[in-house]
């Protein structure tokens, strides 16, 4: 398939599609005797997981560490669930550290409506 319909089946821009081609994340596609790009059917699964992998926060180079290096290779539960599982650590600790740093925040403001209070 041409890279119009690609997009037009994921709902994922053709300058999307050429930019996760650049970065690894995409196989280079066969190339017609016109120069078009030709997919196989197998990217349209490829698409859907790096858009949700997105939409869950991985950045791209740690989908592009989990991916598997043949768009038709599917993952395997488990290790969906061992990635699933790192980004919810990854995520408790940005928590955490937010709050904290929530925390200086607001003690600064204290602090400087109030030299004489003991928030810093």
């Amino acid at each position: 398939m041409k890279i119009g319909e690609l997009a037009q089946i994921t709902g994922v821009a053709t300058s999307r599609i050429r930019f996760y081609e650049k970065h690894g994340l995409m196989p280079q596609p066969l190339r017609q005797e016109n120069g078009y790009r030709d997919y196989p059917e197998a990217v349209v699964s490829r698409l859907h997981t790096i858009t949700m992998s997105k939409a869950l926060g991985f950045s791209l180079a740690e989908i592009k560490r989990f991916l598997p290096d043949d768009p038709s290779d599917v993952m395997e539960r488990a290790e969906v669930i061992s990635n699933l599982e790192a980004k919810l650590q990854d995520i408790d600790q940005r928590i955490k550290d937010l709050k904290s740093m929530r925390k200086n925040v607001k003690d600064m403001v204290v602090y400087l409506k109030d030299p004489n209070s003991k928030a810093c």
